[in-house]
């Protein structure tokens, strides 16, 4: 597990770059775990921003979004309005998890824990202070 404190906006759009770098080409699922605010959207924001997404929306509303990139594709979650597992079946994890050439982000996956276990990397977000956040990367495979 690796902690970082008090980073601000610049170190963590480095980190969250820094982490697109590292998985670009690989498979990957990261899970995005933190209040209202703490910053999941503007991470996978300068996540994809790295890739060559030029823009990426919060997929609150829409649950999912799917961008193709040159050689893999970024799938965005937000489980944030969701409550049920059942809600989780028509998004098509069970084939999206067995494909390749796709990293996963998926913000709120704390509330689902079946979900989060099959993530790769957790991301924990945690306002401290005016533009400052906590940041903590628990890696649960080796990738």
């Amino acid at each position: 597990m690796r902690k970082f404190k008090n980073l601000n906006r610049a170190q963590v759009k480095k980190l969250a770059s820094g982490l697109a770098k590292k998985y670009s080409g690989k498979d990957v699922v990261i899970g995005l775990v933190g209040e209202l605010g703490a910053g999941k959207t503007t991470f996978t924001k300068d996540f994809g921003s790295f890739l060559g997404i030029k823009k990426i929306k919060s997929p609150t509303f829409i649950i999912g979004s799917t961008y193709p990139l040159k050689n893999q594709t970024l799938y965005h979650y937000d489980f944030y309005r969701l409550s049920d597992s059942k809600q989780l079946r028509p998004l098509g994890f069970e084939e999206i998890f067995k494909s390749k050439n796709r990293i996963v982000l998926i913000e709120w996956v704390d509330k689902f824990p079946k979900i989060a276990q099959v993530c790769d990397l957790i991301i924990n977000l945690k306002p401290s202070g005016k533009n400052l956040r906590h940041v903590t990367l628990e890696t649960r495979n080796s990738k």
